[in-house]
């Protein structure tokens, strides 16, 4: 027979109370009343949920945080310590400038109710994308967790709620053309361009690489470092946490070697000519008095070279590019993971596509240089067996 018994008392339109009466060892009543915003059938579920968790000794006395200094809490002693610096202020100016006022800064973390997560996400989709809420979403159900973890919470009201569905966006490739004028391009960021699409090393990771990096006899650049801004400057971060693969090794070709060894003596005179003004941090891609580049600020040059140019194209696109080109040439799909650096295979599949229509690109462009050379291409892809029985 159960200890406990439960009733709800309406309060005021869409909002209850909960209590729950059950009896201690010493024989007194024991009564938790919790206040409940809502329909009466989610009330019911929530009543129900509570009486389970004494059942079954699951049950954790409400917290007095409120929203607010939860979540700041969280932030505090959770993400500062376990998340990179710039997911670090994603998550803190999203805090503080959505979900803390968005969910209630003052309401009970012990009493949040997954209706108002809902009605949060549902609400912000008339000002924000499908997928910033989704991210909005996501945060929020992480925080949560944690609550659980530290005895604060015994469930995640974030679990029973439904975050936007977004689409996967569809991975577009440069095509060779634009590869090769890209290639050819008059401008100092080209052993950079070159580096990041036979490579396929992230912006970041192109800018933290240092000269000691590169075994020059084996070929490999090690992946050990990247540049971020963290809004107060540039710093130095180790492979993002959480994600051990970005932390690699990637074997360039001899032709990158090449540049890369030429830049390297032009940038030895740019030193040697600076003199102790030189802020030698030994990285291959940096500004011109040594010191770190900022990631916005190459992103801004590559942009401005591709509409001179008058192609379209991100820097983001060479590591996109290296992925397809690996794969059209039927590298094992496990190499091309390790190569890129992805914690999982999943992005493998939102290259499929791509890859078939390089191959068809690649086979065109064979057609065009030997077609001539070796032979008609139409008659040489015509049906053998038709010939046969004209024969």
């Amino acid at each position: 027979m159960s200890q406990y018994t439960g009733h709800l008392e309406k309060r005021h339109k869409s909002t209850w109370q909960i209590v729950i009466e059950g009896k201690r060892t010493d024989g007194k009543r024991k009564r938790i009343y919790r206040s409940f915003k809502g329909n009466k059938k989610d009330a019911e579920e929530t009543m129900r949920r509570l009486l389970t968790e004494l059942e079954t000794g699951k049950y954790i006395e409400p917290t007095k945080l409120s929203v607010d200094e939860y979540l700041k809490m969280w932030l505090k002693d959770y993400g500062k310590s376990n998340l990179a610096d710039s997911t670090y202020e994603s998550y803190e100016r999203i805090m503080i400038k959505h979900v803390i006022p968005g969910l209630g800064a003052d309401t009970l973390l012990c009493e949040l109710q997954p209706i108002q997560i809902q009605k949060y996400c549902t609400k912000k989709l008339e000002t924000l994308s499908r997928r910033t809420v989704q991210y909005h979403y996501r945060i929020i159900r992480e925080a949560l967790q944690h609550a659980i973890h530290w005895k604060l919470l015994a469930f995640n009201p974030a679990n029973n709620c439904k975050s936007p569905k977004v689409s996967s966006p569809e991975v577009v490739v440069p095509d060779l053309k634009t590869i090769d004028r890209l290639i050819d391009a008059d401008t100092p960021d080209h052993p950079l361009i070159v580096t990041a699409l036979f490579t396929g090393m992230r912006r970041g990771e192109l800018l933290g690489l240092r000269w000691s990096d590169i075994n020059w006899e084996t070929g490999n650049i090690s992946v050990i470092q990247q540049v971020q801004d963290n809004g107060k400057g540039v710093v130095f971060k180790d492979s993002p946490k959480g994600n051990a693969k970005s932390r690699r090794s990637v074997t360039a070709p001899k032709f990158l070697l090449t540049i890369l060894k030429s830049h390297k003596a032009e940038q030895n005179e740019i030193r040697l000519m600076q003199g102790e003004s030189y802020l030698d941090n030994g990285l291959i891609f940096c500004r011109l008095d040594g010191s770190p580049e900022r990631p916005s600020n190459l992103s801004h040059r590559f942009k401005n070279l591709v509409d001179k140019l008058g192609i379209t194209m991100r820097l983001h696109d060479c590591r996109h590019f290296h992925a397809t080109l690996l794969l059209s040439w039927d590298v094992d799909g496990r190499k091309v993971q390790d190569r890129l650096g992805w914690s999982t295979g999943a992005m493998l599949q939102a290259y499929q596509h791509v890859t078939q229509n390089m191959q068809k690109e690649i086979a065109n462009m064979l057609d065009k240089k030997y077609g001539r050379r070796l032979g008609d291409g139409t008659q040489k892809n015509s049906d053998p067996d038709s010939r046969q029985k004209t024969l």
